[in-house]
């Protein structure tokens, strides 16, 4: 089955798959099990107020934070520089999304706030740059504010 994503045609190579299955065993390292936990669960920031406080508040839940997201922006900087195929990310890193959708609504806005107008680029661009990305992105938003309302 030929690849959807940025490296259209090609099919992964294996190094690639040896890069994905490291990027998989670094997400069962302790500490990153523990910061996904926090972030794909009680991390629920509902404006971009909350999440400028959440992470400039400092401690163990603001280094989760930059933990996660830092970890899937590089991911996608990966894709980006074609070192990784973009369809490959996107089917099996279906958590990066979720975990995305959470932020994605204050993005522009904590953005201006900390003065750091790059960051999660990479990871926004490849989230963002497909029509498979935005509406796995839309159903995760989705189902997020659907969560959230229970």
């Amino acid at each position: 089955m030929p690849s959807t994503g940025r490296m259209k045609g090609k099919r992964a190579t294996s190094k690639q798959i040896e890069l994905i299955l490291r990027l998989y065993e670094l997400r069962r390292e302790t500490v990153m099990r523990e910061a996904r936990s926090f972030v794909g669960g009680p991390f629920l920031p509902k404006s971009d107020d909350e999440l400028v406080s959440i992470v400039t508040k400092g401690g163990k839940k603001s280094g989760f934070v930059l933990q996660v997201y830092g970890y899937w922006d590089m991911v996608c900087a990966f894709v980006l520089h074609g070192t990784l195929s973009e369809s490959l990310v996107y089917d099996t890193c279906q958590e990066m999304y979720f975990q995305f959708a959470k932020i994605y609504p204050y993005l522009k806005g904590f953005r201006q706030k900390m003065s750091l107008p790059e960051w999660v680029q990479s990871l926004e661009k490849v989230a963002t740059g497909s029509p498979r990305g935005r509406n796995r992105l839309a159903a995760m938003r989705a189902n997020l504010d659907q969560m959230t309302q229970l």
